[in-house]
């Protein structure tokens, strides 16, 4: 199966099946991509914790932001380029409870991105996130693992 720029789909049959497959890392720009906690000074317990940034609409001003700690949090992201500020929308949460320690740890979390009024990306590899209440957050982009390739005849 392949892939066209232009959204078409090719299917082949092979007759050999495939022992091994190669893929190609992720590419994002500027906030868009998979970020991951590694300084947070008033909170260093959330270290670790991860947040997935995606485009909305293919601009630079809508994004979608999702994180997990017990529950999934979910908010959008607007940016205003000519004030340079990011305004969250309302932190969305599933409502699983947790032990309490990390039921906490998820307040602060959900708190630390209800507050993103700037993101800062720096290089490639970071991501710095200052909120209205003066905190400042250090991020590090990561690559998630790809799924196992299916090495066997699922037609069979």
């Amino acid at each position: 199966m392949s892939f066209d720029s232009d959204g078409k789909v090719k299917i082949s049959r092979s007759q050999q099946i495939p022992t091994s497959l190669n893929r190609g890392s992720s590419q994002f720009n500027g906030v868009e991509g998979d970020w991951q906690i590694v300084d947070y000074p008033q909170h260093p317990e959330c270290a670790g914790y991860q947040f997935e940034i995606k485009s909305r609409d293919g601009s630079q001003q809508a994004y979608h932001l999702h994180a997990r700690v017990v529950n999934n949090l979910n908010c959008s992201l607007e940016y205003n380029p000519s004030s340079n500020v990011w305004k969250p929308s309302h932190v969305m949460s599933t409502m699983m409870a947790g032990p309490p320690e990390e039921m906490r740890k998820e307040s602060v979390v959900s708190s630390l991105i209800s507050g993103i009024q700037h993101l800062d990306v720096q290089g490639q590899g970071q991501l710095v996130i200052q909120t209205n209440s003066g905190e400042q957050v250090r991020l590090e982009r990561f690559g998630k693992a790809a799924p196992a390739a299916v090495t066997q005849n699922i037609f069979e």
